[in-house]
């Protein structure tokens, strides 16, 4: 998966518009799966994958996968838990911390950017 795609992707809905759809679109709604289905106990992503590939399974068919995994991301409390875009915890916590990192980055390289115009158009003393 692109990281650079999912940093972007989303940003333009806000989490209510997200919630919306998910509610409204989501094939989890209509699945048939049991809570349980949707929420494996191991913490390894390979096992929790095997726990819930019924509930992975729905997801791969859900023309609003990409915007769950998004609200998933974006609002850790709930997303820190369960399937959501067809991923467990495991995965997620890894494309949430290389999200962080790459959002660090450019942060970064926008202040030295600043410092450096700040710092070019001084007159010294």
């Amino acid at each position: 998966m692109d990281l650079s795609a999912l940093i972007t992707r989303g940003f333009a809905m806000s989490d209510r518009t997200l919630w919306l759809l998910m509610v409204e679109r989501g094939a989890c709604s209509t699945s048939g799966l049991s809570t349980d289905d949707w929420y494996p106990v191991s913490g390894s992503a390979e096992a929790a994958r095997r726990e819930a590939a019924d509930a992975i399974a729905v997801c791969s068919g859900c023309r609003v996968r990409e915007q769950c995994l998004e609200l998933a991301l974006r609002n850790w409390a709930v997303g820190q838990h369960g399937v959501w875009g067809g991923t467990v915890p495991a995965e997620r916590e890894r494309l949430r911390a290389g999200r962080i990192a790459q959002l660090t980055r450019v942060l970064a390289r926008n202040r030295d950017a600043d410092l450096s115009l700040c710092g070019a158009g001084s007159t010294g003393g």
